[in-house]
């Protein structure tokens, strides 16, 4: 076999591995965030609420591609531990709908399953009390919502931020529990006056105790003989 007929198959080999193990062209460089259809403004643990979600490809448009895999909602409390709220798909693009039910109080991370794009850290569920949404790393606009969700229903806008890194930021990082700290109660204005008087109060009870003692003691003291002849 000739040299040239050898460099020939090498390259051909190259390629073929080349196209074997290239990333599929559906899932180069891609991500997407989740945002929520507002939630009551105040959220009970043990109720039951119905979350929409919208999965934003890039952050603007409906995925595009075959199969997205699952979609879900996670809960991860302060100790770790993800609670799993599979969603549904709805009629509008990228629309989806989970029915969820906060465990007991806490803090929680609210975090998406995107199906075979990264997670996406939603924001911090405080239960019983609020969702604290973080912003979008890309932002939506109206020229979005009128291409895409021509309709009445479509994604809410939120705050973006730019430097958020959507791709390699730990989602389902578990949040600070919640503070128990009773909260210290603020003196009032007469509180140093009243201290001060009390103190000197007790400091004249104690004086005219112990002069009390002082002459009852000298009372009841005997009075010395005189000293023998010798």
């Amino acid at each position: 076999m000739s040299i040239r007929i050898r460099r020939g198959l090498a390259v051909s080999v190259a390629v073929v591995l080349a196209l074997v193990f290239a990333p599929a062209p559906a899932r180069a460089g891609g991500w997407a965030v989740t945002v929520l259809d507002p939630l009551p403004e105040r959220v009970e643990a043990g109720n039951t609420y119905t979350v929409g979600m919208w999965l934003l490809q890039h952050g603007f448009h409906p995925y595009e591609g075959e199969d997205l895999g699952a979609v879900e909602l996670h809960l991860v409390s302060a100790a770790g531990e993800t609670t799993v709220f599979p969603a549904v798909a709805l009629k509008e693009p990228a629309h989806f709908a989970a029915v969820i039910v906060v465990p007991h109080e806490g803090n929680y991370a609210v975090v998406a399953n995107q199906g075979w794009f990264p997670d996406y850290r939603i924001g911090t569920l405080t239960a019983s009390g609020h969702l604290d949404v973080l912003p979008v790393p890309v932002q939506l606009t109206k020229e979005h919502l009128a291409k895409y969700w021509p309709g009445a229903a479509h994604p809410p806008i939120l705050p973006a931020d730019a430097s958020r890194d959507a791709v390699n930021e730990q989602a389902a990082l578990p949040p600070p529990a919640a503070d128990t700290t009773a909260p210290v109660q603020p003196a009032s204005p007469g509180t140093p006056r009243l201290a001060i008087l009390a103190a000197v109060a007790g400091l004249l009870a104690l004086g005219a105790a112990l002069f009390s003692r002082r002459r009852l003691v000298a009372r009841r003291r005997p009075t010395e003989s005189p000293a023998a002849a010798p």
